[in-house]
């Protein structure tokens, strides 16, 4: 029996998207069968009606640096690993999760036969679509994987919470700050300040900056 293939295989974005269609037509669905996603939950912790996203001192996030495909099972590995443990150390009162991206992308593959005159056999199917075989989310660089939202005490065990989540992804990510109470507290933290709709680093002395025009 063939061995599972590894993700390096996967991991880069290649041709056009196929993602499942639900339709009652079966004509319009290309990339059809297969099992449903294992991240069945995409958020975790204190939820965002009770207390508002600007209400925490900062909102950390993980930065992908290049272009690369994520499958659901290192996405529902991130979401284990940084959420079981925010939860028994610091309450769930304290914090909230949101994993920012959803795995909508249809993984295939076509199996080749590997023993002796399998070329006779299955030269034919070296084109063919291929079978369902997971899931995954197509993500480009500059993109905010997950963002936890918590108090400035609690930001060391939220940073190696992310940094061992990293570990768990095909991708090196950067762990930036997205949101932050006060210019102070930024300081504080450490990490560099990320916007995400530019999708560039902004230095402090340019935060310092805007919040001296802004007054």
């Amino acid at each position: 029996m063939a061995s599972k293939r590894p993700w390096h295989c996967y991991s880069k974005i290649k041709g056009p998207a196929f993602q499942r269609k639900r339709s009652r037509s079966h004509r319009r669905e290309y990339a059809r069968g297969g099992a449903d996603s294992k991240l069945r939950f995409f958020q975790g912790g204190l939820s965002l009606k009770e207390k508002k996203r600007e209400e925490y001192d900062l909102v950390v996030g993980l930065k992908v640096e290049k272009n690369v495909q994520i499958s659901h099972y290192a996405l529902e590995a991130l979401r284990i690993t940084i959420n079981s443990t925010l939860q028994k150390r610091i309450g769930r009162q304290n914090y909230h999760l949101t994993i920012k991206i959803k795995p909508f992308q249809v993984i295939r593959e076509n199996r080749q036969l590997n023993f002796a005159g399998a070329d006779r056999i299955q030269s034919g199917m070296r084109n063919s679509f291929g079978k369902s075989i997971g899931r995954a989310a197509r993500v480009r660089a500059g993109k905010i994987i997950c963002e936890v939202c918590c108090n400035l005490k609690d930001l060391p065990l939220v940073k190696d919470r992310l940094r061992i989540a990293n570990v768990k992804l095909p991708v090196k990510c950067k762990t930036v700050v997205l949101h932050a109470a006060a210019l102070e507290i930024l300081k504080q933290s450490g990490l560099p300040f990320y916007d995400a709709k530019k999708k560039r680093i902004i230095s402090p002395f340019e935060l310092e900056k805007i919040a001296a025009l802004a007054t």
